[in-house]
């Protein structure tokens, strides 16, 4: 069979996968960061511009080697989706032309053509199942609320995710044995600016064992996902991924939303150091700051996209001569260790080659990270438990990022402002947070003051 390559535009997530799910938000929610610079390539497949191509030469100290030949087998059974060229209409079409099963598995669904798709597949015969996030261990999602009634209220079978994972954020479709693996979700409002990929999985054994794993979750029987060929499931997919990172000869390149994880943070490091040429290409976020510094420290070569660019990078990808990884899972704890998850690492060299020309160009397009301030203002905490407090003005989206760090690992964080009004999140296994603050650009400089366990911080906007 021969390979095809879709290019897709558009899909992102949006709160944090590695978060909570309680902070309050406008309609239009966002990924956790915003960004990424303006003159995107508009097609995949094509090379970045010599200029662009002769300017990374100079920059690069190790020479990168070609991508090694996949073997046979692997170049039969994957196709690449490249978002945001290729839109939502391979997703759409493969939908709405399933004979016999859709399963599908969403971290947020709100697209109502491709609902309408499954509700018209539910009527002429198809058999559709969908399980939607059920928000942080369960405690109920909003955003999926409109999705879940209508699909309910078209007699189309869907469940809330197991409330045992801290959030399932997969995003698979496997329709008629054939699995969707992807890295974006059904969020329309961000088709058109997200950097996302998704890869059609035909291997036999790889869409057993992701309808296997369905079928548990589906009835909240907890079990062990069979990797099947190329699968990476979380929880546990840290050790999958560190691995690919450290066994990279001459190159990797990196895409993803979050850097939180410090086994995955190590091994980028000790590729560097080891001579590999490490290029990351993400979106700013001054959450990301003590890692990105850490990262430019040790040789790594850290580029980024403004939270005010026309690309945000949405994408999970490592990427090195001889394999890559594509998935749902953040470099975050939660996500590696908690949260239900799906990638898949291959050695498909089609799709290697498409996504390298992709990274190039929008590595091009990136800005050098160098370290310097990010906005924000930070204080103590008034009992012996330990917290501090910095925040960032979202333009994008009109809101405030607020930045919490505690020695109080799952728990509610709490941020009021001077008007009153409060928003929340939980902290993760680090005792931090990112809590969205509804509040204008105005509302710089008043205070604020953040509970979260014990702990109580105040600072300013």
């Amino acid at each position: 069979m021969l390979l095809t390559l879709f290019i897709v535009i558009g899909a992102t997530s949006k709160p944090s996968a590695s978060k909570g799910a309680t902070s309050s938000r406008p309609t239009l929610s966002r990924p956790r960061l915003a960004g990424a610079t303006t003159n995107a390539p508009t097609n995949a497949t094509t090379n970045a511009p010599a200029s662009a191509r002769s300017a990374l030469s100079r920059q690069q100290p190790v020479a990168r080697s070609a991508v090694h030949p996949a073997s046979s087998v692997s170049a039969a059974q994957f196709s690449l989706i490249t978002e945001p060229q290729d839109g939502i209409a391979p997703i759409v079409n493969a939908v709405g032309s399933a004979r016999d099963s859709v399963d599908l598995v969403m971290y947020e669904d709100e697209d109502s053509q491709v609902d309408a798709a499954l509700a018209a597949d539910e009527r002429r015969g198809v058999k559709v199942r969908v399980l939607l996030n059920g928000g942080y261990y369960g405690e109920g999602s909003q955003q999926n609320q409109a999705a879940y009634s209508y699909l309910q209220a078209h007699s189309v079978p869907v469940h809330w995710t197991p409330s045992y994972f801290a959030l399932t954020h997969q995003k698979t479709i496997v329709i008629d044995r054939r699995a969707y693996i992807l890295t974006f979700n059904l969020t329309p409002q961000y088709y058109a600016s997200s950097r996302d990929f998704g890869v059609i999985d035909t291997n036999a054994a790889d869409d057993a064992a992701i309808e296997q794993t369905f079928n548990a979750d589906w009835t909240g029987q907890r079990t062990t996902a069979s990797a099947g060929h190329d699968l990476v499931w979380s929880p546990g997919s840290q050790a999958a991924q560190v691995k690919l990172i450290e066994s990279a000869a001459g190159w990797v390149d990196i895409y993803n939303e979050e850097m939180d994880s410090p086994a995955i943070e190590s091994a980028l490091q000790g590729d560097a150091r080891r001579g590999v040429n490490v290029r990351v290409t993400m979106t700013a976020d001054s959450s990301w700051t003590s890692a990105f510094a850490q990262l430019a420290a040790a040789g790594v070569h850290v580029r980024t996209y403004a939270a005010s660019a026309a690309l945000y990078i949405h994408a999970k990808m490592i990427l090195t001569p001889a394999k890559v990884f594509l998935g749902s899972e953040n470099f975050s704890i939660t996500s590696t260790n908690r949260n239900r998850e799906l990638g898949l690492v291959t050695s498909d060299g089609p799709m290697r080659a498409s996504l390298s020309r992709t990274f190039d160009a929008d590595y091009a397009n990136a800005t050098p990270y160098t370290s310097g301030g990010a906005t924000s203002t930070s204080s103590g905490s008034s009992t012996s438990a330990q917290c501090s407090a910095t925040a960032s003005h979202s333009s994008r989206y009109d809101d405030w990022d607020v930045y919490v760090r505690s020695d109080q690992p799952e728990a509610t964080a709490t941020v009021i402002d001077s008007t009153g009004a409060t928003a929340s999140y939980h902290t993760d296994s680090s005792g931090y947070a990112d809590i969205y603050l509804k509040a204008p650009a105005s509302a710089a400089g008043q205070s604020i003051t953040v509970h979260v366990g014990s702990a109580t911080c105040t600072g300013t906007l």
